[in-house]
């Protein structure tokens, strides 16, 4: 009899011990996970072959924006803001540490978010110093949705809690501008909000300015 509870108890053991053993491999296993937003050295190697573009092919573009858009604009911009000087914005400067902190900002609030998109727009008169309607962009985080039977990605941030896409944000202003008597600001009242994602303010240069 003394010797069955023995076996009984040397198999618990055993079993205790195995089970131990495969809870703790588990809990490694779920440990060493890989984290979906970790750069490895493959995203690396794609991200070279498919965005980054050699010196000449930038200064190409650079150039041909400034002969086929900037130049025929400059006349019409100085004009249009009464100033002789007016240089449109060329190049926005963000300092590493900004951008670092804009994507944990993305990676922790913007649920969901699977890109990223760049607006272009003009500031407004009432900006202060080299902002002042100059040329500038914004960017939102974007995920996939369904756009007239088509799937895109679309831009978006929050308001009070509320997930806004930019397109319809911006068609709705439209819509509301082109009516007679009703103010432009109705709509963009309900949207000043800071606690969104849209990441802009950066420090402008126009030509000839550390561009």
């Amino acid at each position: 009899m003394k010797t069955l509870q023995i076996k009984l108890s040397t198999i618990s053991a055993v079993f205790l011990l195995l089970l131990t053993l495969v809870i703790t491999s588990c809990s490694q296993v779920k440990e060493e996970e890989p984290d979906p937003n970790q750069v490895t050295e493959s995203d690396i190697k794609e991200l070279r072959a498919n965005h980054i573009i050699p010196l000449n092919k930038a200064v190409k573009q650079y150039d041909k924006y400034s002969k086929q858009r900037a130049d025929l604009l400059k006349d019409t911009l100085k004009k249009k803001y009464r100033n002789d000087k007016f240089s449109d914005t060329r190049t926005v400067w963000f300092d590493a540490k900004t951008i670092r902190a804009y994507l944990a900002y993305i990676d922790k609030y913007a649920e969901g978010a699977e890109g990223f998109q760049f607006y272009f727009g003009v500031n407004s008169s009432k900006e202060v110093g080299d902002a002042k309607n100059h040329q500038t962009f914004f960017v939102a985080p974007t995920v996939s949705r369904v756009v007239d039977g088509k799937t895109i990605q679309s831009g978006f941030t929050i308001v009070k809690g509320d997930t806004i896409y930019i397109s319809d944000a911006i068609k709705k202003y439209e819509a509301e501008s082109s009516i007679k008597g009703v103010q432009k600001a109705s709509f963009l009242n309900l949207v000043q909000d800071d606690d969104g994602f849209l990441f802009n303010r950066g420090n402008p240069n126009p030509p000839g300015d550390g561009n």
